[in-house]
């Protein structure tokens, strides 16, 4: 039993190496490609502001733009306090931090109201200390 634990670690990193090498050459494969589609919006995207265009169609397809929002917290005690005293929840996001979550299933062993807490175990393997797996 041991060696064939042996044998499927040593498997299990090869395999986890081989996959590593294909994703890397495979994001270099499609580097060229990526920055030719950037370039590509690019012009797209400054024509269509140039002419003051929402969308743009065309036989070979309809172009638009999309805006994508994102709010971070620079100074979290500010923003705490202009929340509550504007009283502006609605700023707020309301999720539980797992890490708060579980320090706090340690400290009083139980949950918090409301809260659910789950775990996904996983089989990690280290490569060993020579670098080598065999498989």
């Amino acid at each position: 039993m041991a060696e064939d634990m042996e044998k499927r670690v040593g498997q299990y990193v090869a395999t986890r190496d081989l996959i590593r090498a294909m994703e890397k050459k495979h994001e270099e494969e499609l580097q060229k490609p990526k920055e030719i589609l950037q370039k590509l919006a690019g012009i797209i995207h400054r024509f269509m502001d140039e002419n003051s265009l929402e969308n743009l169609r065309t036989k070979t397809g309809t172009c638009y733009i999309s805006t994508k929002w994102t709010a971070s917290v620079e100074d979290p005690d500010a923003f705490m306090k202009f929340v509550i005293e504007s009283k502006n929840f609605d700023l707020l996001e309301r999720r539980a931090s797992s890490t708060a979550v579980r320090a706090y299933v340690e400290d009083h062993k139980h949950l918090p109201a409301g809260v659910n807490l789950n775990a996904l175990a996983q089989v990690g393997v280290r490569r060993p200390p020579n670098g080598e797996a065999k498989s």
